[in-house]
């Protein structure tokens, strides 16, 4: 077991500790600080901006010591022609164009440490069969190498696809899939535990307060309620975003609403919680700050469409059914037809 020095003495869970409440998330943090021990493969699942990659870092950290390598791949974004050599790297003359000295893969990168395989629901089919043979026999060959060389590293892997459906489409192997779930972490969306908005949003209001020496001491009248009424899509990160964009324009040490982005400032709750819920009450009603009724519906009805897609990967089908409605509508409501089969869904 590796010894820990006094930098991993700390938690490093404790950023994560500090902005939530939230059980379910308390579980999935307990469920990682248990892995401080172990070199086991990882897989984090969660929606795109949940921070599945924090989780990863402090994964790593639990375990490896100060100096060790963490590297991190996002294998959504690499081209297919190039996944093999960078995973693997390359021997010299390997192929037209390599580096004549040859060239360490991510793989070798990240030895004595972590490699962290982000969006790994998005590796092509031959790749998953060779990362498969990568994690049963712990060694691999370089692109155009004869001689094998030894894995030395920890795999934590995240993606935001359903992976089980993605075997029933024939997109992912089942076996990597077991071999990558025998340690899962679900971790929550924000909007299953809106308990934590306050505790983040405070939290990077001093972040970027201090980044950017504009100190803004709390949140003006109605911005918290709009803060948790806001479903946040885009999770943490999109939360993040909205906090830095208030300090960025705030004025007078102040954060307003109108600082906020249109999605969010132009919907408020129409009666708060402590407010009698029968009957109307039209001092409770905020009106959004621009545009007619209609505009605000369209664009209100066209941010809930586009969450639902997110949410379902892209997938129409699916993101119907999630919204209650035909297919058909749906397509209507994007402005296609639904005669026409996309070219590519997710």
């Amino acid at each position: 077991m590796v010894k820990m020095n006094s930098a991993h003495q700390e938690d490093p869970f404790a950023s994560l500790l500090d902005t939530s409440t939230s059980q379910t998330y308390l579980d999935a943090i307990d469920m990682a600080r248990k892995l401080a021990g172990i070199g086991s493969t990882v897989l984090l699942t969660g929606e795109t901006g949940v921070g599945k990659e924090r989780f990863a870092q402090a994964i790593h950290r639990l375990r490896e010591r100060e100096d060790a390598p963490f590297i991190a791949v996002n294998c959504g974004a690499l081209m297919a022609s190039l996944v093999e050599s960078e995973l693997f790297g390359y021997e010299k003359g390997a192929f037209s164009g390599a580096d004549a000295r040859g060239k360490p893969g991510k793989i070798e990168l990240a030895r004595g440490g972590t490699l962290f395989l982000d969006e790994i629901g998005e590796l092509s089919s031959e790749l998953q069969v060779k990362l498969l043979r990568v994690l049963e026999e712990r060694s691999y060959y370089p692109v155009g190498g004869t001689r094998s060389a030894d894995v030395d590293c920890r795999f934590v892997a995240a993606t935001n696809r359903d992976l089980e459906a993605r075997i029933r489409d024939g997109r992912f192997r089942e076996d990597l899939y077991y071999r990558l779930n025998a340690i899962a972490i679900d971790i929550p969306p924000l909007r299953s535990r809106k308990e934590d908005i306050p505790l983040l949003s405070r939290a990077f209001l001093r972040e970027f307060s201090e980044r950017y020496h504009r100190p803004v001491a709390d949140f003006g009248p109605n911005v918290t309620e709009a803060l948790s009424a806001h479903d946040w899509p885009g999770n943490v990160r999109e939360l993040r975003n909205a906090i830095e964009r208030i300090v960025v324009f705030s004025q007078n040490g102040e954060a307003r609403l109108s600082d906020l982005p249109a999605s969010l400032r132009d919907f408020m709750p129409i009666a708060s919680r402590d407010q009698p819920t029968s009957g109307f009450n039209n001092s409770n009603v905020s009106l959004p700050t621009f545009g007619s009724l209609p505009e605000w519906l369209a664009r209100r009805e066209r941010e809930y469409i586009d969450a639902a897609l997110e949410q379902c990967g892209g997938n129409k089908v699916a993101a119907a059914k999630r919204l209650g409605i035909s297919r058909v509508s749906l397509y209507k409501k994007l402005g296609t037809s639904a005669n026409v089969v996309p070219t590519r869904q997710l």
